[in-house]
């Protein structure tokens, strides 16, 4: 009877020990999914009082952007902006009416949804981009005539978005609505005309604490830049 004891006492104590780890784990940063919008339209990831401020310039359809949000931008993230040391912010540098297109597609849903948006336009930006010859002449005509929201939904069923953007929830009535958004629209382009007028010249383009990093281009040399 006493070693039945002795015994129950010892898993209780190793119970008690796991949970006193599993306590002592870690939660998952708060900041990682703080998302607040500037008066500008731009959003911004993590913590607004962040003694560091980040500016990322890109273009749904340059492949060095998607690269560094694929494989730069979650090392700058754990790093920095999970821990409060910097916060985030994307602005937009239009370079084409396919990348508009994307651009108005990735704040379809509310600021929360922004940020899972843009990775998963980057992630499968070879294959809508891949289909762009799929845009006919009706639906380019529509630029011609300033009619950018029939443009845009015309190059959303022809570069096939829908299924893509149903991945992150957003049906292609929901994501049309997106693409006529007056609102949305101008400020995509004021934050383009804002950022040429800057300096920036090309995507993606850093900026830290108010300064255009030139020689920045990944996670390391961003982290670095910082204060």
């Amino acid at each position: 009877m006493l070693r039945a004891k002795k015994s129950l006492f010892f898993i209780l104590l190793g119970a008690a020990a796991l949970s006193t780890t599993l306590a002592a784990a870690p939660a998952p940063s708060k900041w990682l999914s703080t998302v607040t919008m500037t008066d500008k339209g731009a959003h911004v990831l993590g913590n607004p009082a962040a003694p560091n401020k980040v500016v990322e310039y890109l273009s749904y359809t340059c492949s060095h952007c998607a690269d560094f949000e694929l494989n730069e931008a979650p090392a700058f993230k754990a790093e920095s902006v999970a821990t409060g040391k910097a916060s985030y912010e994307v602005r937009n540098m239009v370079l084409n009416s396919v990348d508009l297109t994307a651009a108005m597609l990735a704040r379809c849903g509310g600021k929360g949804k922004f940020f899972g948006n843009q990775r998963h336009l980057f992630a499968t930006q070879s294959v809508w981009l891949g289909k762009t010859k799929n845009i006919n002449a009706e639906t380019q005509a529509k630029l011609k005539s300033a009619d950018y929201a029939g443009f845009m939904i015309g190059a959303f069923d022809a570069l096939g978005l829908g299924p893509i953007m149903q991945q992150r929830g957003i049906t292609p009535a929901q994501a049309k609505v997106c693409l006529a958004d007056k609102a949305a629209l101008k400020a995509v382009i004021d934050m383009t005309e804002a950022g040429a007028a800057l300096g920036v010249r090309g995507t993606p383009s850093f900026m830290v604490n108010g300064v255009l990093q030139d020689h920045v281009h990944n996670a390391a040399e961003l982290k670095a830049a910082l204060k």
